[in-house]
This record gives structure tokens, C-alpha cells and sequence, in this order.
């Protein structure tokens, strides 16, 4: 099954986080992230594609990200900026988007 994991961040480092949340639809996952971003909330957010597996040792469900997301931030005029990145966990290097986080 595959699910979105959505995190919009409040600081400049992504361990700050402002919220959190999972949708099993990445358009209300994006929604989610981007009220945070309108609201204030956030300054930057992600959305990224996970799937469900069950853990070895305890039998439980959990959730292995595929790589693959969207980066969020909000553009000079306040619109929410998307960018699609694809590959390793890498986020740095969302397809050359690089949210501006120190003002």
C-alpha cells in the first residue's frame, strides 16, 4: 500500500517540525502541507511517497519512504512553490529547488 507523509516545517533545520501527517492521497497530503505553509505555520514543507511494510523483529507496520515527494515553499508573491524530486533520500537535491530557509 502506498501512502504520503507530509511534514511542514516551522525552522530552518527539517528536524523543527510544525506538523506532521499521513493521507492515503498525495493531492491531500500536498493540501495539508500547503495550509501549513498559507497559515504561516511553515516555512517549507515535503510530501513524500511511502510504502508499507511489517517489521522483522516486532511484527509490526511501518512505513519505508520510496525516495520519491514534492518540496514546498512559498514564492516571492506568497504562492506555494511545488517541486517533484525522485531518487535517494536526498532531499537536498529536490530536481535543483532549494527553498530559500534563512531570510
Amino acid at each position: 500500500m502506498l501512502v504520503y507523509l507530509w511534514t511542514a516545517v516551522d525552522g530552518a533545520r527539517p528536524t523543527q517540525h510544525g506538523n506532521i501527517g499521513i493521507s492515503d492521497d498525495d493531492g491531500r497530503a500536498r493540501g495539508a502541507a500547503e495550509h501549513c505553509l498559507r497559515n504561516g505555520q511553515a516555512r517549507m514543507a515535503v510530501v513524500e511517497a511511502a510504502q508499507t511494510v511489517m517489521a522483522a523483529h516486532s511484527l509490526s507496520l511501518s512505513y519505508l519512504p520510496t525516495g520519491a515527494g514534492w518540496w514546498a515553499a512559498l514564492g516571492p508573491v506568497g504562492e506555494v512553490q511545488w517541486a517533484e524530486f525522485a531518487g535517494p533520500r536526498n532531499h537536498s537535491r529536490a530536481s535543483g529547488f532549494q527553498p530559500d530557509l534563512v531570510h
